[in-house]
């Protein structure tokens, strides 16, 4: 089981439709990630509160849906607008430290280049930069990378779709 420095455990994947998001046996998701390739590296925000890189990602507001809460996280932390997004599917985390169960939303969105990023006082993220799946030359989240590589890496559906 992969499990970070944050006591965040990889429980399991969902290999579901977008449409089984909130009817489904498993759970209802809590948080969503976008994932954007760039020409074949992935965005990654600096979160100056925890010190890391990370996938721009976030809790999913009451009212919102998955995709939209993946949109605006995207955008509150990168700077990025990327309509086009296709759902991978859904994992199971348990935190630790808190006992509890929750399920992430995963979707892959493709663009060609990246627009400029001009932080702002109030942004989460100091910094973004495209990072190439597995290098070393940062520290990624263990388990946002094994989702990464689950979901978009190892996706046969995604891989058709491209």
């Amino acid at each position: 089981m992969t499990k970070n420095h944050f006591f965040i455990e990889l429980v399991e994947y969902y290999d579901i439709k977008e449409s089984e998001l909130y009817n489904n046996a498993y759970g209802v998701p809590t948080s969503a990630y976008a994932v954007i390739d760039v020409n074949g590296r992935f965005l990654l925000g600096y979160n100056k509160w925890r010190d890391q890189w990370e996938f721009p990602a976030g809790k999913i507001d009451s009212g919102e849906n998955a995709i939209d809460a993946a949109r605006r996280e995207l955008l509150e932390e990168t700077h990025q607008d990327v309509e086009d997004l296709t759902f991978c599917g859904m994992f199971k985390i348990y935190d630790s430290k808190s006992k509890e169960y929750r399920f992430r939303a995963v979707y892959y969105g493709k663009i060609d280049e990246i627009e400029p990023f001009v932080t702002e006082e109030e942004d989460e993220m100091a910094q973004i930069c495209l990072w190439e799946f597995g290098r070393n030359n940062i520290y990624v989240d263990e388990v946002d990378c094994k989702m990464i590589e689950m979901a978009v890496i190892n996706n046969d559906k995604l891989a058709r779709h491209s």
